[in-house]
């Protein structure tokens, strides 16, 4: 089996990621409940921009809901 090119610059963007974010749950004491809100909010976000692209990529400020 062939392995993509960017797998490993991947699961290294992850360890760092992870390193990034402990100093964060460490200050504030954050619980993994918390924590995962935290990601999951800013990956929802994340994903808001991403469909408005998909669906209107010739209008930038049409949100993604809109016909």
């Amino acid at each position: 089996m062939e392995l993509h090119p960017r797998m490993f610059l991947v699961e290294q963007a992850k360890r760092d990621v992870g390193e990034a974010l402990a100093p964060i749950i460490r200050k504030y004491h954050l619980t993994y409940v918390e924590l995962n809100e935290i990601l999951l909010c800013e990956a929802l976000n994340w994903n808001k921009y991403a469909k408005r692209a998909e669906r209107h990529p010739n209008d930038p400020d049409k949100k993604g809901d809109e016909a």
